[in-house]
């Protein structure tokens, strides 16, 4: 015994991160919807039709075409359904139901004079979101992989990421039918895990545990677009977002891990604190979009990203007194399809529709119950009413996501059957003058 609760002590800084990534309401790793109402009811496919300062999100480049100042400010709601019930837990299921969560946004876009340049700001919440379960809903997940095998621990009950980025743009023509938008991202996040050591479920003489982590940090990129006016109703652009690395730097806490001491009667690793860093890469994108207007009511659009998730090949973090930890996380490039349109069948009233198909970067080998994730189609409807330069949009998406049942991880309780349930409710108020 004295054996295996020292390879458990060297084991919780290596595993307890395990899974830190917090899911997202929109799948795509831990990316976040579309930050207007508008995007959400085109299912993502906004690129080559905004027209109005969430261009600075979408694309820069469609700054340029604005003669007059914009103000977008938007509320997208998004909820998340996750059961997990894992082929060592008999007929238990863990479920985490969180609340709807806010995800606010808000832009802003105004000419230089008649410069012809148009400058924008964005404050946004691109990534994050997180989950939580109940702590004790995982613990007849196994402690050890076998009766005296290596330490193997529950799967982080509770898990959270933030982050804001503000990104002030700028856009200009550079021929009649050509218009370029650059800016930069100055992302910060934060973030905050807990796990739970059920010694007190194995053996009465035991005490359980908790482990706690967090800190915050800053990010540098940038990014770039292009529109193209091929014909007076016809466009293409093209948009990149590069990589950004946030630096965490925070606390690390073992609360009362692992049995007591016979002697003393003290538990093993008592409010043990420590310093932690660790880096978390957000991925390079890549948007290609084509859009036509059918009809002077109706205008079709599709989009095509590239996201480079597979810097996250690898999640590593140093805990100070606590150890270091390397863990394989081996998330794969994706790609994501989406086509929206856009009727305005009154004068103030425009109906939008779309669909998007979206990988997810996570296989099974690394799929854990903080961040369930699946293949999905993205099916969303949306109205939106303008009068005297207001517009008000609202949006509905629902995500259909493929079977997850999982065999062949990494983590031996992270193999079982996963169920995951999105909704997204968007809300934007623009105003034009």
């Amino acid at each position: 015994m004295k054996h295996l609760v020292k390879q458990f002590g060297s084991g919780v800084a290596v595993f307890a991160m395990l899974g830190i990534w917090a899911e997202s309401a929109y799948a795509d790793g831990y990316r976040n919807p579309p930050p207007t109402a508008e995007g959400i009811g085109r299912s993502g496919a906004n690129m080559i039709f905004v027209d109005d300062a969430s261009a600075v999100f979408y694309n820069p480049a469609n700054l340029a075409m604005q003669e007059e100042s914009s103000i977008v400010v938007d509320a997208t709601l998004a909820r998340v359904k996750n059961k997990f019930k894992s082929d060592s837990s008999g007929t238990k299921t863990a479920k985490s139901d969180a609340d709807w969560q806010l995800l606010p946004n808000v832009f802003f876009s105004m000419p230089a004079g008649d410069t012809g340049v148009v400058l924008g700001m964005g404050i946004g919440t691109p990534y994050g979101q997180g989950i939580d379960y109940n702590k004790k809903d995982l613990v007849n997940m196994p402690a050890f992989s076998g009766a005296f095998g290596e330490p193997e621990p529950p799967a982080i009950y509770s898990a959270e990421v933030g982050l804001i980025n503000f990104n002030p743009t700028i856009a200009f023509k550079v021929h009649e039918r050509v218009a370029i938008g650059v800016g930069a991202d100055i992302y910060y996040s934060k973030l905050e895990f807990k796990q739970y050591y059920p010694w007190g479920e194995i053996a009465p003489i035991f005490e359980s545990g908790n482990v706690k982590a967090d800190g915050d940090g800053f990010g540098y990129g940038g990014n770039a677009a292009v529109t193209w006016n091929m014909t007076d109703r016809q466009r293409m652009a093209f948009s990149y977002r590069s990589e950004v690395k946030v630096k965490y730097e925070g606390d690390f806490k073992i609360n009362t891990v692992g049995p007591p001491n016979p002697a003393t009667g003290e538990p093993a690793f008592s409010s043990k604190r420590s310093d932690f860093d660790m880096d978390i890469k957000y991925p390079t994108t890549l948007g290609l979009g084509y859009g036509i207007q059918v009809t002077d009511a109706i205008n079709v659009e599709a989009n095509l990203e590239w996201l480079g998730w597979s810097v996250n090949k690898t999640l590593e973090a140093d805990l100070g007194s606590n150890g270091s930890m390397k863990v394989p996380q081996k998330w794969d490039d994706t790609i994501t399809f989406s086509i929206g349109s856009d009727w305005q069948f009154s004068e103030h009233f425009t109906f939008r529709t779309g669909y998007a198909y979206i990988e997810t970067p996570i296989p099974e080998k690394t799929v854990a119950p903080s961040l369930p994730d699946a293949d999905r189609h993205v099916l969303s409807v949306g109205l939106g009413w303008t009068a005297g330069g207001h517009t008000l949009d609202v949006a509905y998406s629902f995500s259909f996501y493929d079977d997850l049942n999982v065999d062949n991880n990494q983590v031996d309780s992270f193999n079982g059957d996963y169920d995951i349930d999105s909704n997204l409710v968007g809300l934007t108020y623009s105003y034009t003058f």
